[in-house]
């Protein structure tokens, strides 16, 4: 494949390993895997890292798995002709009067108030949700947890979607129907009509792990389809 750069960012609980799967089915030279720091490292490098990506005049192909396309739309403009690609993703999370189909708040809350009494208790609890294995008080990172889950209870990208959307960037997204932490109507209510979602029937909250083979089609498919317009 093409040097073009390929940036990916995981969701919350959970570390830069959930992309193994897909790249071991795609062929980039050099991806830029981030590590927003849940188990320890220093989330300094990711913005270090998109910083260099984003002040670059190539486009990039941004994927983001959950909080991590979230995280990405909120870092700021990024090259024009960027395309972007969110798995089981959303453009806002926390639910409120103009946006009812999100979590409601006050489960966040159970959660900010349960890290400070057991981080890894919280963290296995919503990891076991999603299908994925427990994690040891030792592991984890409270303060980057604490961080990630205010950036679920206040980011909102909706506008930002809205403004790729008007100026024709391509927007993808890949969702599973049995989703247990993003549900079809949060899905759905939180993109601009006209972004395409594909839905995968079985598909639950870790289609990078579950579905690798679909999401690096995706990917290729973008990848070429930005390089043929470049």
């Amino acid at each position: 494949m093409t040097t073009l750069p390929v940036v990916f960012a995981h969701g919350w609980a959970c570390g830069p390993d959930v992309w193994g799967p897909v790249l071991a089915a795609l062929d980039l030279p050099s991806p830029c895997v981030l590590d927003l720091g849940y188990f320890g490292a220093s989330q300094q490098e990711a913005h270090k890292q998109v910083e260099v990506l984003r002040k670059a005049e190539q486009p990039v192909l941004v994927v983001g798995h959950s909080l991590g396309f979230l995280w990405l739309l909120s870092q700021g403009d990024w090259p024009e002709g960027s395309a972007f690609l969110g798995l089981n993703a959303f453009g806002c999370f926390a639910g409120s009067e103009n946006f009812p189909q999100g979590v409601p708040p006050r489960v966040l809350a159970r959660m900010r108030s349960g890290l400070t009494r057991d981080a890894a208790q919280v963290v296995t609890q919503f990891r076991t949700q999603c299908g994925l294995g427990p994690v040891t008080a030792d592991v984890v990172c409270e303060p980057a947890l604490q961080e990630g889950l205010t950036d679920l209870m206040t980011l909102d990208a909706r506008p930002v979607l809205a403004h790729l959307r008007e100026k024709g960037s391509t927007v993808k997204v890949l969702a599973g129907e049995q989703d247990p932490i993003v549900s079809p109507n949060m899905t759905q209510a939180s993109f601009p009509s006209g972004v395409p979602i594909d839905w995968q029937a079985e598909g639950g909250h870790m289609l990078p792990l579950t579905h690798p083979h679909i999401c690096a089609g995706v990917v290729r498919s973008m990848v070429s389809h930005m390089v043929e317009n470049s």
